[in-house]
């Protein structure tokens, strides 16, 4: 009796952990490991995910809008988007550098204003770059050539615009966060063009207070093999980082290294990690002499050139971040370009639960590239599509 007992017992507990299952990733399918490393923790997964050889559960994209036309009205009409922004109430901000406006929509797509204009008076423009959102839906907007923060309330209506930021100094931010004490703002500043390629080392969070004063900086950008080629050709978008509701940031490199960092306080937290056929994220060879170089490079037929002015950069890249969000499931989804041939390009997704556990990876389209940008509270993206035009593409993530 007593073994039949256990037997039963056995099935029982069996058929709850299946029934948990139904609800999310069950312990005892995944692969991978879970370490302690110098107090930050290390999800290593496998390349395969939970979900992977399930029907069930395959990943896709449903579209849900576009604005942007190759013919039409002026209004929906692109030159360069630079940035989206999205307030409470779904209306869509659409910055175009080279018209030096910005447009506003209705969570419908409908056209409702167009703010600012080229110049250098207050509210005005020379190099659109960046918009975000406050908590009372002001729009705030960087001006790169003005190094200077513009503020426009639901309106369209001028609130402020700042003195230059950091004069003396080359500030390039990617992404600003607004919060109740100030801002947050994702990418460089140096002391000049000139030093950033003798710099070793440097940070790519900074804080500000309410009145654009700089408070300090944070997380140091670690290098992901080349330092000398990552110094030349250095990049971010606005998608390699995510602030969630609670203040902790996520971050990818652009060049993707399958690492996912999780900040807590500003403090390295959490670091997930997927096995992958793809050991880098890319493969340089350097040369001093530029005719060498550009032989190299046809000959090759390499997809990545970087010219400098005594050396030069020639390779392929194969792993590229395009964003990194969380989904209010708690869910951990990032998107990536994975190279097939120079001109080929996978658009691929991983999707994660809370924890870090790889849940899927999975390819959601061919030669489809999106610059992501956001996503609102309803988990819906907002991303650049570029190509024969300019649009901006809405869509939600299924699975």
């Amino acid at each position: 009796m007593k073994t039949r007992t256990i037997i039963v017992f056995l099935g029982l507990l069996i058929s709850f952990s299946f029934g948990l299952f139904s609800c999310g990733a069950p312990e005892g399918q995944w692969k991978g490991t879970i370490e302690e490393i110098d107090g930050v923790t290390w999800v290593n997964n496998p390349q395969e995910g939970i979900w992977d050889e399930e029907e069930s559960h395959e990943i896709s994209i449903q579209q849900e809008l576009q604005i942007g036309q190759m013919d039409g009205p002026e209004e929906y009409l692109f030159s360069y988007i630079s940035d989206i922004a999205v307030n409470s109430k779904g209306d869509i901000y659409v910055a175009d550098r080279q018209w030096t406006d910005i447009r506003k929509y209705s969570q419908d797509g409908e056209y409702l204003m167009t703010i600012g204009r080229k110049g250098q008076g207050p509210g005005e423009f020379q190099g659109l770059g960046i918009l975000s959102v406050d908590s009372d839906d002001n729009l705030i907007v960087y001006d790169w050539r003005l190094t200077r923060v513009s503020v426009f309330s639901d309106k369209g209506e001028l609130i402020q615009t700042t003195k230059e930021l950091m004069p003396k100094t080359s500030l390039v931010p990617y992404k600003i966060i607004a919060r109740d004490d100030g801002y947050l703002l994702f990418g460089t500043i140096m002391d000049s063009l000139e030093m950033f390629y003798e710099v070793d080392s440097f940070k790519i969070f900074h804080e500000f207070d309410s009145d654009w004063n700089h408070k300090e900086s944070f997380i140091e950008y670690e290098y992901t093999d080349n330092k000398e080629f990552e110094k030349m050709a250095l990049n971010f978008s606005p998608g390699n980082c995510f602030f969630g509701v609670n203040g902790d940031i996520l971050y990818t490199k652009d060049y993707y290294d399958h690492k996912i960092f999780l900040y807590k306080n500003k403090e390295l937290a959490k670091v997930i990690t997927r096995e992958s056929d793809i050991k880098k994220p890319y493969e340089v060879h350097m040369f001093h002499d530029y005719k060498k170089a550009q032989e190299a490079a046809k000959k090759n037929d390499y997809n990545l050139g970087y010219y400098g002015r005594k050396t030069h950069f020639v390779g392929n890249a194969f792993l590229k971040s395009l964003g990194v969000f969380q989904l209010s499931d708690g869910n951990i989804v990032h998107f990536m370009s994975t190279y097939v041939s120079k001109k080929d390009w996978g658009f691929d997704v991983e999707l994660y639960d809370p924890e870090g556990k790889l849940l899927s990876c999975s390819r959601i389209g061919e030669n489809l590239h999106y610059d992501m940008q956001c996503k609102d509270s309803n988990d819906l993206f907002y991303a650049i599509q570029r190509g024969e035009y300019h649009k901006v593409i809405v869509f939600r993530l299924k699975y």
